[in-house]
């Protein structure tokens, strides 16, 4: 009897501990730490910025010494409330890009790439509006944003992905070059998206097919996806984006033709064991995904961005450390590297005017990890713009209802020349001036499709209201030419009849 007794107790022990160190999966990572920094203050800190900027949820994955030092999910990775973990996928954004280029690399270790050879190579009929210059663009320039294609025909592109890669880039006929080729640095999702046709034309493999096989696989990234539909689970977080000010789950559109340059899928358990490989110079676990000499050349710095930065292959380098940030219409992701450390930061939302403090997350918890600084939140009111922005349009829309109040219910009154002139002059500047302008501006800086995608709300109503204060603005000129008309007709018959 005593011996069953004391069976029990054992088992009842083994059961504690077991459920002991399952709960601890994922935090007792966080007791290696190789440089004295109390990584425990993490959860605090991330807990308090996904309150702060409303983020529904967040992952991080940090590596030391080529082994993962800390490993976590915060929030939740959708509208049904499951926790965001380390193995919730999530879309990249343009960290998609260093993927792409591993992979081109890849295909350069085996001879079937020269980076120096023309794009026209490796896709003959390949052109854009400046014929002649395409034939100069080679795969370098478009790994380093050195092929004269602007970014803001790079950020069109975001908005025609319902296609394949390959009628993307047979689009691209009527784009037209900005810069000479390898002139300068223009930031442009188009080379990579460039990039992933060359990919399936010289493997003769589906873009989405190549990155699952020669890259997830081998590093055993299982909650990594080319292609959404491969996630039979329903895995892959709900991306939220800010609309007015409140974050708001949304569908994200389809991307095929975009996935090379910012629309890959992936975890931050999975990103670990990338950074790990790049750490450790293409090698994991006994595979070889990329030579150590083409991962030294990805990272050499090539084309000037400001600030001491670089764009070298799919990373932007200062110094010794290698980075990129990743924004998708509601997902971000971030991933920072250096000689020692890996961080990778992942969100299942978007603020497209608060993207800055998404980076000063990461930031900031590279330079708590690195050198050991506090991690202290700004104290800004993050949606003060929001509120800015809401005042504002709330004061346009009361105006255009007074206008249109105005155009049916004007009172009959005598109109002075003085008051004409005052009427002609507000409608000048309010209905046409500044209207013009602002759609002007806003059509510079980023394209009409694409600030509608980004950021939905404002972004909408910095193009409609202008529309319609113009479209009152031409039927009030219009009025005052038919009464002015009219007056004239009655001041003739009044002249007739005496």
């Amino acid at each position: 009897m005593k011996n069953v007794k004391l069976s029990k107790i054992g088992k009842l022990i083994l059961i504690i501990l077991f459920f002991f160190i399952t709960s601890l999966n994922e935090k007792v990572l966080a007791t290696e730490n190789h440089n004295d920094v109390d990584i425990s203050k993490i959860d605090e800190y991330m807990n308090n910025e996904l309150e702060r900027l409303n983020i529904p949820g967040a992952s991080i994955a940090i590596v030391k010494d080529e082994k993962v030092q800390y490993i976590k999910g915060y929030g939740i990775s959708g509208p049904n409330g499951k926790e965001m973990t380390s193995q919730t996928p999530v879309v990249l954004g343009s960290v998609s890009k260093s993927f792409t280029a591993l992979a081109i690399m890849q295909l350069v270790d085996q001879g079937m790439i020269q980076l120096d050879h023309p794009v026209q190579q490796y896709i003959p009929w390949f052109t854009l509006a400046n014929e002649e210059a395409s034939k100069e663009i080679t795969i370098r320039h478009l790994l380093n944003h050195t092929s004269g294609i602007s970014e803001y025909d790079g950020q069109v592109a975001i908005s025609q992905g319902d296609q394949s890669i390959k009628k993307l880039v047979e689009s691209l006929r009527d784009v037209h070059l900005t810069k000479g080729v390898s002139e300068t640095y223009q930031y442009s999702n188009l080379n990579y998206s460039i990039l992933g046709l060359v990919i399936e034309e010289v493997t003769k493999t589906p873009y989405a097919e190549y990155i699952s096989s020669n890259i997830f696989k081998p590093l055993q990234m299982e909650n990594s996806y080319a292609d959404s539909k491969e996630d039979k689970n329903n895995t892959i977080a709900v991306g939220y984006q800010t609309m007015f000010g409140f974050k708001m789950p949304t569908e994200q559109l389809n991307h095929e033709a975009n996935v090379p340059h910012g629309y890959l899928i992936s975890s931050a358990e999975d990103m670990a064991n990338y950074m790990i490989a790049i750490l450790k110079k293409g090698q994991f676990k006994g595979e070889s995904v990329l030579s150590k000499q083409s991962i030294n050349e990805m990272h050499q710095p090539s084309s000037f961005i400001g600030n001491d930065i670089y764009y070298a292959m799919g990373w932007e380098v200062n110094k010794d450390v290698i980075t990129h940030n990743g924004w998708t219409e509601n997902t971000y992701s971030r991933v920072i590297l250096d000689e020692e450390y890996g961080i990778t930061l992942l969100i299942n939302s978007f603020d497209y005017y608060n993207s800055n403090r998404y980076d000063e997350i990461m930031t900031n918890l590279y330079n708590f990890i690195k050198h050991n600084e506090p991690l202290k939140a700004s104290e800004e009111n993050p949606f003060m713009i929001y509120i800015m922005f809401d005042l504002i349009i709330a004061v346009a829309i009361a105006y255009i209802f007074f206008s249109i109040y105005k155009i049916f219910n004007q009172q009959k009154r005598k109109i002075t020349s003085f008051r004409l002139f005052l009427n002609v002059v507000s409608l000048i500047v309010f209905n046409f001036l500044l209207p013009f302008l602002l759609l002007y501006f806003v059509t510079q800086v980023v394209p009409l499709s694409v600030a509608t995608i980004f950021a939905p709300g404002i972004g909408h109503a910095l193009f409609i209201i202008p529309l319609f204060l113009i479209i009152i603005g031409v039927i009030n000129i219009g009025k005052l030419v038919l009464d002015k008309v009219w007056r004239n007709q009655k001041k003739l018959h009044s002249n007739y009849s005496s």
